[in-house]
């Protein structure tokens, strides 16, 4: 009786890891156990998770790196203040299944970009700073009145390749004012998209996407 009571207390983690996938570890990210959940624009949503491939998100790599699930809710065009898919899509706060599902450990709002204009009868026109400004705060706060303290909530700068550097310094300093005022870690990205490193004057290469991948996991691997 000793004996089987010794060896049932010995399998048992073997078959509580083993579980639903027979012979394969689960295996737990430590910096982000519950995933982590991005929300972006096209730098985010035209790229995918294969590992090596040329169109590899930066998002993927930082997954992988961290052995984290990523979930994204990313639309080309879109921002903080302007509905992506030429102004018939939505903008971040539109997408509540980001924010008020499970939490995840991670948040990253990777945008901003396409912030320098928001949209009027389905064009473009210039935003103001008051405009930007009050975009960015309603969507941080709607973030922290919703999420648990559990999750970090990261805010990248805006990627922004050498096209426009006029409103990279201005969208860039206001959505990083925000941060700062709501207590929200800011991670730079300003000189990540150099031109070897974009296809458009816009939009990453690979090279590209390692850069950003490699700003974002440098400031997540310090401590929070």
């Amino acid at each position: 009786m000793a004996l089987a009571i010794l060896a049932a207390l010995l399998i048992a983690p073997f078959i509580a890891w083993q579980g639903a996938t027979g012979d394969e570890r689960v295996t737990v990210s430590p910096l982000a156990p519950r995933g982590i959940v991005v929300v972006g624009d096209s730098i985010t949503a035209r790229y995918n998770d294969e590992p090596g491939d040329e169109k590899q998100g930066w998002w993927s790599m930082t997954g992988d790196h961290f052995d984290a699930k990523v979930t994204r809710y990313a639309q080309s065009g879109s921002g903080y203040l302007r509905p992506g898919l030429a102004c018939t899509g939505n903008t971040f706060i539109d997408r509540p299944e980001a924010y008020a599902g499970p939490a995840p450990s991670l948040l990253i709002i990777e945008g901003g970009r396409n912030d320098w204009a928001t949209c009027e009868d389905g064009n473009f026109i210039p935003a103001t700073d008051d405009a930007i400004e009050h975009a960015v705060d309603r969507y941080l706060d709607t973030l922290q009145t919703f999420l648990p303290e559990s999750t970090r909530i990261i805010v990248l700068g805006p990627p922004w390749g050498p096209h426009d550097p006029a409103n990279q310094v201005r969208v860039t300093a206001i959505i990083k004012a925000q941060a700062e005022k709501h207590g929200i870690q800011f991670i730079s990205t300003t000189g990540a998209l150099t031109a070897d490193r974009v296809t458009d004057g816009v939009h990453p290469n690979r090279k590209g996407s390692l850069a950003i991948a490699r700003r974002v996991i440098s400031a997540l691997d310090q401590p929070a």
